[in-house]
């Protein structure tokens, strides 16, 4: 396996380009060329899987990631860092790296990311995974959109804020306990693998990142009798998150429903409407959407 860039090459690769991390795009490159291995070995990757990268930057990452995966997409927002990691990694033959901003909005992947995902993958026939060191800024909603996906990718793994990884594997009646974590958690499994120091990237942010790998389920998503109702739920819930929960979903709701009306479908769905709603488990968020969708 090739030896990824160190700090001082980094910083005479970008030297040489006169460049400089764009704080606007969340450039924090992960240095630690053992952290990048690790990330690549939990993706457990064969020659038949296709990966999705987002930052790439210089491809430090990137460089592991086709000597692993049959194939990478990766998708560098900056015009700049995406030429130099397109002339670093000229000899790749299973590489399409793609200038673009991975959200065409808040809740949308660029489409051309996913269709070159899509046919990369069609033509290997195996699994589809997210490996990424993630801009920090488009961690969320990216992770989001990417798990509710039909299908989702196999398995992500990457880096991330530690704030955002403990949002995503949050337990109810903690303080990050919320919409993020219910989602995900609803329709994948969670795992924080390691906390990250953050002398292990350059520039050093401010705060501690993480590494964590999700797995989607096709038995979780089965649970789900509809998962927009979900998402609207979980969003009733949390808006007003110090609200009993009935008072909360009837401030959310466009239809009008009083609080009243909400405590008896939340008695009806065996949950206690006096109770906030970061106090309900996973599981007993998706009985009360589900209950709602057969009402």
């Amino acid at each position: 396996m090739s030896h990824p860039p160190t700090q001082t090459e980094i910083r005479a690769i970008l030297a040489e380009a006169g460049l400089r991390p764009d704080k606007r795009y969340g450039q924090h490159f992960l240095i630690d060329g053992n952290l990048m291995r690790v990330l690549v070995a939990e993706a457990d990757l064969t020659d038949t899987d296709t990966v999705l990268e987002v930052g790439p930057g210089v491809g430090n990452l990137t460089e592991l990631l086709v000597e692993s995966a049959g194939w990478v997409v990766a998708v560098e927002v900056a015009p700049s860092m995406a030429a130099i990691a397109r002339d670093r990694l000229a000899g790749a033959a299973n590489l399409d790296l793609l200038v673009a901003d991975i959200l065409a909005d808040k809740h949308t992947i660029a489409p051309a990311a996913l269709d070159t995902l899509r046919r990369r993958a069609e033509t290997l026939g195996g699994a589809t995974k997210l490996v990424a060191n993630l801009p920090y800024q488009a961690a969320t909603p990216l992770l989001a959109e990417l798990v509710l996906a039909d299908p989702p990718p196999e398995r992500l793994v990457f880096t991330v804020q530690q704030e955002v990884a403990e949002r995503l594997a949050a337990e109810p009646g903690t303080r990050a306990y919320g919409p993020i974590g219910v989602l995900i958690q609803a329709l994948a499994e969670v795992e924080v693998l390691r906390r990250l120091s953050p002398s292990v990237f350059w520039p050093r942010p401010n705060v501690w990142s993480a590494m964590v790998r999700i797995r989607p389920s096709e038995a979780r998503r089965r649970r789900i009798a509809d998962i927009p109702v979900l998402r609207r739920t979980i969003e009733g819930l949390f808006i007003h998150r110090r609200k009993r929960a009935a008072r909360s979903l009837a401030l959310a709701d466009r239809a009008g429903a009083s609080p009243q009306a909400w405590a008896e479908r939340l008695k009806a769905a065996g949950l206690d409407p006096e109770a906030r709603g970061e106090t309900y488990t996973v599981g007993e968020i998706i009985r009360l959407a589900n209950s709602l969708v057969r009402t």
